[in-house]
This record gives structure tokens, sequence and C-alpha cells, in this order.
């Protein structure tokens, strides 16, 4: 068997065990969450707050939509890949993701851009690294700046630093790529708004269930849960990042570990619930790309 091979990858006990650990913490911190928080404060929150929230998500889909495309691009896949194909794309890659056993999105992403965009499978892998890495690179970045120096000074010296990350961006990924790295400059800016996108949403979970926090507070959870789910232990952060998101609230701030968890419940619900229906969105493009394709091959024959 090939192992590059995105169609036939054995089965991943690995990914079974962490989806059946994701489903048991997720049930814990439910019921956690229902002991401990009454439901009637979510009936008590704004209308516009949950259509925040969702709107949120669908930003965080789309600009890690415009950053893979934009670290594809130096790839020159044929045909290029259009900004709503990789929306569409990693859409449907993020519900495929919940699967246990195999990572579907993964390869299921891999094996469309082999087939209709002629991208090899170890240059969509090489473009996952790169994407992880600036996710390393500036959420790393973020949290020691903001531990280390706290207040507005901590805010400037993140601008500064991430600054030379956009300014270095084209020399250090080139040779990450092997290959001249075209528009690296905005990669880092683009990491850095899906943080901040994150962070607001957790800002928002956090006021539903009646707890105000601070930015700094959201950003330094947002970066904790988007390294949970960077890692994968379980699909997506499926449970671990609620708790981790529950312990690291009530280290950092005087609430109940069970507020914590009820928001990123809430945050998880939402997510889930847009994620569902861009998925189906992303689905129905994708299949009809693919019917372009094929008419277009058809023709080019004829």
């Amino acid at each position: 068997m090939n192992a590059s091979d995105p169609e036939r990858r054995p089965l991943n006990v690995r990914r079974l065990i962490g989806f059946l650990v994701g489903v048991v913490l997720l049930g814990l911190a439910i019921g956690f969450a229902l002991r401990g928080v009454e439901l009637s404060v979510l009936g008590e929150a704004a209308a516009w707050e949950f259509a925040a929230l969702g709107g949120l998500v669908v930003l965080n889909l789309l600009l890690t939509s415009l950053l893979f495309w934009g670290v594809t691009r130096p790839f020159a896949p044929v045909p290029e890949v259009g900004c709503r194909t990789m929306a569409a794309l990693l859409a449907v890659s993020g519900v495929l993701n919940y699967i246990p056993v195999i990572r579907a999105g993964l390869w299921g992403r891999a094996a469309y851009l082999k087939k209709f965009h002629g991208l090899a499978v170890k240059d969509s892998l090489l473009i996952l690294g790169v994407v992880l890495g600036l996710a390393v690179s500036v959420l790393g970045t973020v949290c020691l700046v903001l531990l280390l120096l706290p207040g507005e000074t901590g805010w400037w010296a993140c601008v500064g630093a991430l600054a030379v990350q956009t300014f270095m961006s084209g020399r250090v990924w080139g040779k990450a790529l092997r290959r001249p790295a075209v528009g690296a400059w905005m990669w880092v800016p683009l990491r850095t708004l899906d943080l901040a996108a994150a962070a607001g949403r957790l800002w928002l979970a956090f006021g539903i269930v009646g707890v105000e926090l601070t930015w700094t507070d959201a950003v330094l959870l947002a970066s904790a849960t988007l390294v949970v789910k960077l890692v994968g232990l379980t699909p997506n952060g499926l449970g671990l990042s609620e708790w981790v998101v529950a312990a690291l609230s009530a280290a950092m701030m005087p609430i109940g570990t069970a507020t914590a968890a009820a928001a990123a419940l809430v945050d998880r619900t939402v997510e889930v619930g847009v994620m569902l229906l861009a998925g189906a969105a992303g689905a129905w493009w994708l299949k009809r790309e693919a019917s372009n394709h094929a008419e277009d091959s058809a023709a080019a024959s004829s």
C-alpha cells in the first residue's frame, strides 16, 4: 500500500480512541455544566449575541480558507484553486474530521486537490504543515508576550513581534516550501485575525452565560483552545477543549469551572450548527465544480 494514497489510508486506532475519549469528555462537560449553571441564563441572552457568535464562526472559516488558499498559491496548481473552492473544501473537511478512525477531512481534501487540480498529496501535507507552523508561531508569540507583559505594553509588544514575523514571512516560509512564497506577507495577519475571531467567540459565549471576560483573557483562552484543536488528540478538540477552557478560566479568573464549561459548550454548539450548514453548502459547491471539471475534460478530449 502506498502510504501517500489518501483513498487507501488504514484505519487509525488512535483516532478511534481519541473520538471515544472526546465523546466521554464532552458528555462529562455537559453534565458538569448542567449541575452548576441554570439553563434559564441562556434564555436571557440577546438574539444578536448568538447571531454574532455564528457570524464569527463563519469569519473563522473564511480567514482559514484565505490562509490555505494563500499558502497553496506558490505550488501553482492547475487549474488554480479558487477561494470559494478552498472554503468549500475546508467546510466539508471541518465536518468530516469529526468522523472517528480516519482523518476523512484531511485525506478527502488532499484527494480532491490531487484529482482536480493536480496538487500532489505530499504538497497538501506540506501546506498543512506551514499553516500549523504559522499557528504555533502566532499563538506562541501572543501568549508569551501577554503573559510576560500584561496591560497595554503587552499589546504593543504583540503588534511589534507580529510585524517582524510578517516582514520575515517571505524568507522563512519560502525555505519551508522550497519555492518562492508568493503573497506570504498576508499569512501572519490572517492567522492573527483568525485568533481574534476565536477570542471574540469566547468573549460572546462567556457573556451569554453571564460572565464578562477581559480581551486579554479571551485571547489567552482562545489560543489554548486552538492549540488543543491543532494537536488533534480528539477530533477538532472535541470534549478536551471544553475542559481546557474550564480549567484555565478557573485558574485565571474568580469564576466557577461549571460556568466556564457552559460557555465553551455554547461556543461548540453554535460552531457545530454553523459548520453543518457550511459543510452542506460546501459539498454542493464541490459537486458542481467536479461536474464542471468533467465537462471541461470531455470538451478538451473531443
